[in-house]
């Protein structure tokens, strides 16, 4: 019966809460007398530390509380279950866990109907205005999302930046009116929990992180240094001539290459780079100044920028590039409709 009147006790206070926000544009004066004692009350209550622990342990009950209001509105586990889209056996099993934490029986039942008890009929009233609470912010939380949009923050790597990637990126937005973007353009990589990143599009092997992952396309690379720098360094023959050669490193990749060749195979090599830099294009740039040998994307190579693709015959296996996105995106959310969007374009 103690766990019973905690949950009274405590909802009755989260009503005065949710009055509070909801009237939070009013004047104090115009709050009724009692909402000041509840103030009181409230700041009591949670200086005690058994209290504090019994709302935890309250907290848990909510959703069962929401069930057990639904099945009593509905009259039924079946109706309960369909309402929220879950399975009878669910419903009836949350119901259950309410009782067991509560140390009373909600309900009699049998095969054909059910009936409140006495705590039941208690607890359904707190219940129900949780249920109502829930609902009402439910439902103007779509209704503000409805009308202000979609909004999607998606990070992908700079060096994508003047690839055909962006362009479906831009592509798809313009066919969701209501959708906010918000592109992160950067080569190192983003915490996507820390960050609130809704998608992130990575190149590479991809770690198992506990994110969802997807692979869209393969970006093919391509090893290139400036015509002096070939001028002052020689012609390479083999990939094992490029280990002493001067490098032009990345933050976010290994000091190591691997060459493929058609007829000899695989060849990796280590190196010291002369120079490091955190983005793609940045390596590509100092390689056009004759630094070093740099590794970008073949999109990005232009003989006209008097550079040169070295060892041709040898080639660097294309990168996989992902779409990462945390695990609890709903099915039916923008992200998805990215997802299968650019994969659609690619494939």
């Amino acid at each position: 019966m103690h766990n019973v009147m905690l949950i009274l006790k405590f909802s009755y206070i989260v009503v005065v809460l949710t009055d509070l926000m909801t009237l939070s544009q009013k004047r104090l004066i115009d709050y009724p007398q009692k909402i000041k004692i509840y103030f009181s009350l409230i700041s009591t209550y949670f200086r005690s530390t058994n209290h504090i622990n019994g709302v935890i342990y309250v907290l848990k009950d909510v959703r069962y509380l929401i069930v057990f209001a639904k099945v009593v509105e509905g009259g039924s586990f079946r109706s309960a279950a369909h309402a929220l889209d879950m399975s009878i056996s669910s419903a009836s099993q949350y119901v259950s866990k309410l009782e067991e934490s509560l140390g009373v029986a909600l309900l009699y039942r049998n095969t054909r109907k059910l009936s409140l008890t006495q705590d039941g009929k208690a607890i359904f009233g707190v219940a129900k205005k949780i249920l109502e609470l829930y609902s009402d912010n439910l439902r103007d939380y779509r209704n503000v999302s409805r009308r202000g949009g979609s909004k999607l923050r998606v990070a992908i790597p700079a060096i994508l930046i003047n690839s055909r990637l962006v362009s479906e990126i831009s592509s798809f937005a313009s066919r969701e009116p209501d959708l906010h973007l918000h592109l992160l353009c950067s080569d190192l990589h983003n915490d996507l929990i820390g960050e609130g990143i809704d998608l992130a599009i990575r190149l590479g092997d991809m770690p198992d992180s506990g994110l969802k992952a997807r692979k869209i396309f393969m970006l093919d690379r391509v090893l290139v240094a400036s015509t002096d720098f070939v001028r002052r360094h020689g012609l390479f023959e083999h990939p094992r001539d490029l280990q002493d050669a001067p490098w032009i490193g990345l933050t976010m990749r290994p000091s190591s290459r691997t060459f493929i060749h058609r007829d000899h195979g695989h060849f990796k090599i280590c190196y010291n780079p002369v120079a490091i830099v955190d983005n793609v294009e940045a390596s590509y740039r100092m390689a056009m100044c004759g630094l070093g040998l740099a590794a970008p994307p073949r999109f990005l190579f232009n003989s006209s920028d008097g550079v040169e693709e070295i060892l041709p015959e040898w080639q660097l296996p294309p990168l996989p590039a992902y779409a990462v996105w945390p695990p609890n995106i709903s099915v039916d959310s923008p992200v998805q409709r990215l997802i299968s969007y650019i994969n659609s374009q690619y494939t």
